[in-house]
């Protein structure tokens, strides 16, 4: 049996704390046919220093200013090789030693577009219990994991990679892209990564994302892009409340 390239993307800025887990989750992998990119912002930590440490286990490093993680992520797929693009976030780590090896083996069976799984999140130093994604909420694919999807390189070469207009939901507006186009999305019967939560400056750790979700839902003609007006000032008030009860 063919084994198939995959790619995975690590993209980072200032991680000296978390980069080592990220990048040995990566390169203990029991499957021997994956490409590993980094793309650094330009850290001015101990970032980069952590990261030469594995430099004969990475295939592509590059650090650089860049303007954010979308467009990190776009240069990584842009140099990427792999049949499968998957990435694995600096604050994160995949599962286990063998996630990669099962969805190489998934997508030798069903060649798909999108493959999507499940997740655990890191929080307070407490592992939740598994996270499983479901594409089946008002066909928005909302409850997707981004750190547990795998996108086909081809997917990306035909309907395009991340838009860099949007600053906190384009993985989102990626995924909803290449859904409404009738790509093919498999489900994986397994957590693929464990997500820190709690991090402030993590993209998604806003609710401006909502606002994109009104504008991309609008765009792609879902009817949905409602529903995300609503959702916008629910967040806003919530994050309020909390700041002002941390306040007494």
């Amino acid at each position: 049996m063919k084994q198939p390239l995959i790619s995975i993307i690590t993209v980072v800025f200032n991680r000296e704390k978390t980069i080592e887990k990220a990048l040995k989750s990566v390169i203990n992998q029991t499957y021997n046919n994956i490409e590993y990119i980094v793309i650094d912002g330009g850290s001015t930590d101990k970032t980069v220093e952590i990261i030469k440490k594995y430099s004969d286990r990475i295939d592509f490093f590059e650090s650089k200013k860049d303007d954010g993680m979308y467009y990190a992520l776009n240069r990584g797929i842009e140099v990427a090789k792999g049949d499968l693009i998957g990435v694995c976030h600096s604050d994160d780590w995949l599962y286990n030693d063998d996630v990669i090896e099962k969805v190489a083996k998934m997508h030798c069976e069903q060649n798909s577009d999108v493959y999507y799984g499940s997740m655990v999140s890191f929080h307070n130093n407490t592992l939740s219990d598994e996270l499983a994604p479901n594409e089946a909420l008002e066909n928005t694919i909302r409850k997707f994991y981004h750190p547990a999807t795998f996108i086909s390189k081809h997917a990306f070469n035909t309907f395009g990679t991340y838009n860099t207009k949007y600053k906190s939901a384009s993985d989102y507006e990626l995924l909803l892209r290449l859904k409404v186009n009738g790509c093919k999305f498999h489900q994986l019967q397994f957590p693929v990564c464990v997500m820190t939560q709690g991090t402030d400056d993590r993209v998604s750790a806003n609710c401006y994302s909502h606002k994109e979700a009104f504008s991309f839902h609008k765009t792609h003609k879902t009817g949905n892009h409602f529903k995300y007006v609503y959702s916008y000032w629910y967040c806003s008030l919530n994050k309020f409340v909390k700041k002002i009860i941390g306040r007494t």
